[in-house]
């Protein structure tokens, strides 16, 4: 049995065994991988779980609410509630663009690299910039279709063609990171299932004004803006829903809503489940 000078207090008041080892006690906060999901909707820490994410804020609310601001009030206008007109009415959300859509989002990104979040930071990082690029792009400050006014300027194919692509190419992009979201949560999948559809009838609806004659060709893409505003709103509910989430597990609140794990069922990581196993059989 040790004797009592076998122990000494440090000058900051730390009892210390005799060979200089704090007694304080040390409390780590172990994640498990459906709270880091939940948090961070990725479906694995890092790499062993980096420090960092228990040391730093978490970035996801941030970028989620910054998507989720702008996006809202876009669908709202295609889909024509409270008399908006689209597109005429999205020039009203340009302060939103640039900086909730834009700078928050960007800054979670970045804030999701940090910590090692490839999937949020890709999410982030690409969807904030898209904000930034439609506002820059059709801003009536910038004048950007003064450079094809002999080609029809706002109206005309040239114009219209460039803004089709660009939503083909982020149709694409949805459709790529809604497969990777087959590892994560349903409701991630909804999200990006509702950004395909969205990006696919705005494109066709941009494909459409050039060859644009009639009140009924005009009320023809109006119609399409508002389907693709439909399909929209699946990505408004469920992104209210996961923010809900988000927020109650950022402060420690008890949030019962489910997020429908996926990361057990596609493709599990095998090398956990045969750990699992042996444990059991141990």
């Amino acid at each position: 049995m040790s004797s009592s000078s076998d122990f000494k207090t440090s000058p900051t008041g730390v009892e210390q065994a005799g060979n200089g080892s704090d007694l304080s006690r040390q409390v780590t906060l172990q994640l498990s991988p459906e709270q880091y999901e939940r948090l961070f909707f990725t479906p694995t820490p890092p790499r062993g779980e980096t420090a960092l994410a228990k040391k730093l804020g978490n970035p996801t609310l941030l970028g989620l609410l910054g998507f989720l601001i702008p996006y809202s009030s876009t669908i709202f206008c295609l889909i024509g509630w409270q008399g908006a007109v689209p597109p005429q009415s999205l020039i009203g959300l340009y302060g939103d663009y640039y900086f909730l859509g834009s700078i928050a989002m960007t800054i979670a990104g970045i804030a999701e690299f940090v910590l090692g979040n490839t999937f949020p930071f890709a999410v982030f990082i690409i969807y904030g910039t898209h904000w930034g690029s439609l506002a820059y792009t059709t801003d009536p400050s910038h004048n950007l279709v003064a450079g094809l006014a002999q080609e029809g300027g706002v109206n005309g194919a040239a114009w219209n063609a460039s803004q089709g692509f660009h939503n083909v190419t982020m149709c694409l992009v949805s459709f790529t990171l809604m497969v990777a979201t087959f590892r994560v949560n349903v409701l991630f999948t909804l999200v990006f299932l509702g950004l395909v559809f969205l990006f696919a009838f705005i494109a066709a609806a941009d494909f459409r004004v050039a060859s644009a004659t009639t009140e009924a060709d005009v009320a023809y893409i109006t119609y399409l803006l508002k389907i693709g505003g439909g399909f929209g709103m699946l990505g408004v509910v469920v992104g209210w829903y996961l923010a809900l989430i988000t927020a109650c597990e950022s402060t420690g609140i008890p949030c019962p809503l489910p997020v429908f794990d996926l990361s057990s069922h596609v493709f599990p990581d095998k090398s956990k489940n045969q750990l699992k196993t042996d444990e059991h059989q141990a």
